[in-house]
């Protein structure tokens, strides 16, 4: 669904690219930075403000670069559309194949979108669905989700300044999230774990902003640690309330799917009706060929 959304993003912007030159410079700009947020916004999958710079830096840069070379300006923004995601790619060599498919997958669709760009209409538009196409290519290598990757940074962040429990539970919420992320809940369960990350994200944003000022161990400073430790304990029920639920959800679907035997009793079915008619066979058989 995702890369359906951003796919169709890819193809009203390549279509757009036309219609922003009668605009003006104004309009034409706009019109660019405002597909170049809503792209990164998809391919980030979050609205954030780093793919919204990256986004808006790559449109201007693409429209700037595309009036001396399509190829060279619909690469730059491919490149800083992905750029937020190529950050949350967790291999360096992985990184260098995302950076190196979005530039070319963007030249590549740049170079098609111009060479079309007064074709018929059928054909144009056949065009701008390849060029779309083609800027999916970063799509195939697998980058970690937003939330997952906020809490790995948040864990790297604690564990820097000191050898603390709560960075080993921000760390196990990242692996859950990278693992059950996916898992099929209901409508109202869903909304309901989503809050919950979002507040294991608020909890860990804070302590990690405490943890710069933590208080040590001959720190009189009581509040500070009242709140450091209160954070910790609501830190570890978020994540430890979020691995029972999709425990009980992998659970429940497991146990579905061991009682769901229609498959099974289907073939025996099938099994036992072939047998009876290769007995009925067998008997007609031996009925003819008696003397």
């Amino acid at each position: 669904m995702k890369k359906a959304l951003f796919l169709g993003l890819a193809a009203i912007t390549f279509a757009s690219a036309p219609l922003a030159e009668r605009l003006g410079h104004v309009g034409g700009s706009l019109l660019l930075v405002a597909m170049g947020v809503l792209l990164a916004w998809a391919a980030s999958e979050s609205a954030n403000a780093m793919a919204a710079g990256f986004g808006a830096i790559g449109a201007f840069g693409g429209s700037v670069l595309g009036t001396v070379s399509p190829a060279i300006g619909a690469a730059v923004l491919t490149a800083l559309v992905y750029a937020e995601r190529t950050s949350r790619v967790r291999e360096s060599g992985a990184r260098v194949i995302h950076v190196g498919g979005a530039l070319l997958g963007g030249a590549l669709a740049g170079t098609v979108s111009a060479a079309y760009a007064t074709a018929h209409l059928e054909v144009r538009a056949v065009a701008i669905v390849v060029a779309a196409v083609l800027v999916l290519l970063p799509l195939l290598i697998e980058a970690d989700d937003p939330t997952a990757h906020a809490l790995e940074a948040w864990s790297r962040d604690l564990s820097a300044v000191a050898p603390i429990a709560t960075a080993d539970v921000l760390r196990r919420g990242a692996e859950l999230r990278r693992t059950a992320g996916d898992a099929p809940l209901e409508r109202d369960a869903a909304r309901r774990v989503s809050q919950t990350w979002r507040s294991l994200l608020r909890l860990a944003e804070a302590r990690g902003r405490l943890q710069r000022n933590a208080p040590s161990a001959d720190d009189k400073d009581t509040t500070k640690a009242a709140v450091v430790e209160m954070l910790d304990h609501r830190i570890s029920e978020h994540v430890a309330a979020l691995t029972r639920a999709y425990t009980a959800v992998d659970t429940v679907h497991a146990a579905t799917v061991g009682l769901d035997d229609a498959a099974l009793r289907g073939v025996d079915t099938v099994g036992e009706s072939l047998e009876e008619a290769s007995q009925a066979l067998v008997e007609v058989r031996e009925g003819v060929t008696k003397p």
